[in-house]
């Protein structure tokens, strides 16, 4: 059972959206709190779990500010703090795994620097979740031993992690893309250009664990179509890689062509 010993903040991972995906410590946790709070609708389902007494707060997101005195004063840490000193029990959602992408880091660092006692209580990734939905075979002995999980949303580095991504798909390994539709046009290049082959499957499914969930199954050479964004709606995670494909579809989920599909869960 998740606890609050000496009054710690609970960094509470609520997994893709799908209520049931969440932990059973992190239900738990989200029953016992006496605040809740949150910066992304994302999590909004599991607030059902909330007691009537809990306070539900959603608090503004802030850009990503540089220096030690300027992420003390993002919004969230100031709520945090501000209802921590009222002795109340304080859960902080993210939506995913907390740990994804440093999610956690960035304010528990600032938590313990501040002296705030806290825990994170894992949750499941879209990435995680799509993979198990429709039985990808993203890591399989003696096949690929290896998952790169990456965020696209903005790429600074002039491409050079996707070419090593490249080499890694080279190797048989799985690569899941998180936000990165914007993006695809120049991870398409940096692959066809490092000689990934055009044939290389992919499955992109959007809204993993919502309602209105779709799927394409798909390759790197068909992918970039313009259609297929306009057909599946943000939030989309791609897995790309050579034993990639879909061996299960969910009850509910439906095609590019709209089609839907059951199939066991």
């Amino acid at each position: 059972m998740a606890e609050h010993g000496e009054n710690r903040i609970l960094i509470v991972g609520t997994g893709p959206g799908d209520p049931e995906l969440l932990t059973v410590r992190g239900a738990a946790a989200i029953r016992q709190a006496e605040v809740i709070l949150y910066d992304c609708g994302t999590v909004e389902p599991v607030l059902a779990l909330a007691s009537e007494r809990a306070a539900i707060v959603r608090v503004d997101r802030s850009p990503y500010e540089t220096g030690e005195g300027c992420r003390e004063q993002t919004p969230m840490i100031v709520a945090i703090r501000e209802y921590r000193k009222k002795g109340l029990r304080v859960v902080r959602l993210k939506t995913g795994d907390p740990a994804l992408f440093g999610g956690e880091v960035d304010e528990g660092d600032v938590l313990t620097r501040l002296g705030i006692p806290w825990a994170a209580v894992p949750g499941v990734s879209a990435g995680a979740a799509a993979a198990s939905a429709y039985a990808l075979p993203i890591s399989r002995k003696f096949e690929s031993d290896a998952v790169l999980n990456i965020i696209a949303a903005a790429i600074t580095d002039d491409f050079a992690l996707i070419r090593d991504a490249a080499r890694l798909l080279g190797h048989g390994a799985a690569v899941v893309f998180y936000m990165a539709t914007a993006n695809l046009p120049g991870i398409l290049r940096t692959f066809r250009e490092a000689g990934v082959p055009d044939g290389t499957p992919v499955v992109a499914v959007s809204k993993v664990g919502w309602p209105g969930e779709a799927f394409v199954e798909t390759t790197l050479g068909r992918l970039g179509r313009e259609e297929f964004s306009a057909v599946l709606p943000e939030p989309v995670v791609y897995h790309i890689g050579r034993y990639v494909r879909v061996r299960n579809v969910p009850a509910g989920s439906k095609e590019l062509s709209g089609k839907v599909r059951g199939g066991a869960e």
